[in-house]
């Protein structure tokens, strides 16, 4: 049974998402982010407003969601390679599904366990909670793991729903395009 779970879920993960939707097009015809706000787990307010003129990219997950664990060692891997980047902005951002005790629990626990994970990792990550989900839904969104990336013109330029095998791989090739452009 228990190797009937792994490799289903092993199929889960490397297949490719159908319901993704990536956004493409002319750089002046791409949708305008919506304003948001919610708070990191720290206790600061964050506000889209603050974070203008950044390239942001906000990273929705739960706990409980196994592709979301799945992509954080490949998130904090991104994480520390920009985080000292002032033009680029990452927050994960709990999708409010759960309480924000759960999500701080989450965060605050080094991570360790069976293929998805590296043992004893502890995240570096900014988490944050969206209460009542209003982030996810603003962006038109109601699953995790879901990202977001929006440029420095506050431009949504890309909008994905659910797993991405190479993560940093392709937040990485989208956000070097992002700095690239004027």
């Amino acid at each position: 049974m228990k190797i009937f779970i792994v490799c289903c879920l092993f199929l889960y993960l490397t297949s490719t998402d159908s319901n993704a939707q990536t956004v493409h097009g002319e750089r002046d015809s791409i949708q305008i982010s919506p304003e948001f706000q919610f708070t990191a787990l720290t206790g600061q307010q964050v506000s889209s407003r603050d974070l203008k003129g950044k390239i942001i990219i906000l990273d929705f997950w739960s706990s409980d969601c196994t592709p979301c664990r799945a992509s954080m060692p490949q998130m904090e891997k991104f994480y520390q390679h920009y985080k000292n980047n002032e033009r680029v902005v990452v927050y994960l951002v709990n999708s409010g599904w759960e309480t924000i005790e759960k999500a701080k629990s989450f965060a605050d626990t080094k991570r360790s366990g069976f293929l998805l994970f590296s043992w004893g990792t502890k995240y570096d990550l900014p988490f944050a909670y969206d209460p009542g989900s209003s982030t996810l839904k603003t962006f038109g969104l109601d699953s995790n793991p879901s990202t977001i990336i929006i440029d420095s013109s506050f431009r949504i330029r890309v909008k994905h729903s659910g797993f991405i095998k190479d993560f940093y791989d392709f937040l990485d090739n989208h956000v070097e395009q992002y700095l690239a452009e004027k």
